[in-house]
C-alpha cells in the first residue's frame, strides 16, 4: 500500500510539473446517472496564451434522457471564462442557461472585490473573497493550482449564491469506462445542516482533469458524473 501511494504521489507531482504543457483544447465526455434518470455531458476547456497572459474558457452541455428528460427538458449549458495565474483559475464571467430560458449570469469584479448576479432582469451583489470559483471552473482549478496534502477550503458560486466549504484530500484507484485511473479525491466536509454532498475525482495521469463528480443538486437530486472519453487537441481548431 505504501508503494502504491508513493507511485500515486510521484505521478501527481509530475502532472503538476507538466501543467504548462497542456494542449490548447481538451474535450471530455461524461455519463450521468441520477436518482431519477440518466444523461450525458460534454465539456470543453480551451487554453489561450498571448505573451504573458493566459486565459481559459470552459463550456459544458448536459442533456437528460428517460424519465429525467420529462422533468428537465432541453439542455443545460454552462460557460466560464477568465484568467490563469499562479494561484490557478480566476473566473471573470459564468453563465448558466437551461432550455429556452434566459441565461443567468455571474460577473467576478476582482478590482471592486464583488460578485454581481444577474437573473430575470434583476441584479444582486455580494463581496468577492480571494480565490473564489464558479461551479464549472472549480473541478478544473487544480490543473493549474497546487493542491494541499490533507485539506483545502474552497469558495464556490453557482448562479444564485456563494458558499465556502472544506474539502478533504485523499487518493483512490477509480474504475471508469476508460479503465482504472489513479486519482486525487476532494470530498466536501458537510456541516450538520448542509444537505449538499460533493466529491470530485481528479485523474493524475490526465493533468488532474475531473473524471468523476458526485453531487447533490437543488431539490435533493443526486447526480453521479463519470468520464467516458477524453480528447486532446494541440490547437483550438474550432471543432
Amino acid at each position: 500500500m505504501r508503494y502504491l501511494l508513493l507511485i500515486v504521489m510521484l505521478g501527481w507531482t509530475a502532472s503538476m510539473a507538466l501543467a504548462g504543457d497542456l494542449p490548447a483544447r481538451i474535450e471530455i465526455d461524461f455519463a450521468l446517472n441520477g436518482s431519477i434518470g440518466k444523461g450525458k455531458a460534454h465539456e470543453t476547456i480551451i487554453i489561450q496564451q498571448e505573451q504573458n497572459n493566459r486565459q481559459y474558457a470552459i463550456q459544458s452541455e448536459i442533456s437528460a434522457s428517460g424519465f429525467l428528460r420529462l422533468i428537465k427538458p432541453g439542455s443545460i449549458v454552462r460557460a466560464s471564462h477568465g484568467k490563469i495565474n499562479q494561484a490557478g483559475l480566476q473566473p471573470m464571467r459564468f453563465t448558466d442557461q437551461r432550455g429556452k430560458k434566459a441565461a443567468r449570469e455571474v460577473e467576478f469584479d476582482w478590482d471592486g472585490q464583488r460578485i454581481v448576479y444577474r437573473r430575470k432582469g434583476k441584479q444582486m451583489e455580494t463581496s468577492l473573497p480571494a480565490g473564489a470559483l464558479d461551479k464549472l471552473s472549480l473541478p478544473y482549478h487544480f490543473m493549474f493550482a497546487p493542491l494541499p496534502e490533507a485539506e483545502v477550503t474552497l469558495h464556490e458560486t453557482d448562479h444564485r449564491r456563494l458558499q465556502s466549504a472544506r474539502y478533504r484530500v485523499s487518493r483512490e484507484m477509480l474504475e471508469t469506462p476508460m479503465g482504472t485511473l489513479a486519482t486525487i479525491v476532494l470530498t466536501k466536509q458537510q456541516a450538520a445542516d448542509d444537505p449538499f454532498r460533493k466529491q470530485i475525482w481528479l485523474a493524475i495521469d490526465h493533468h488532474l482533469l475531473p473524471v468523476r463528480i458526485v453531487s447533490t443538486e437543488k431539490g435533493g437530486l443526486e447526480v453521479d458524473q463519470i468520464v467516458t472519453h477524453i480528447h486532446y487537441r494541440d490547437e483550438d481548431d474550432g471543432r
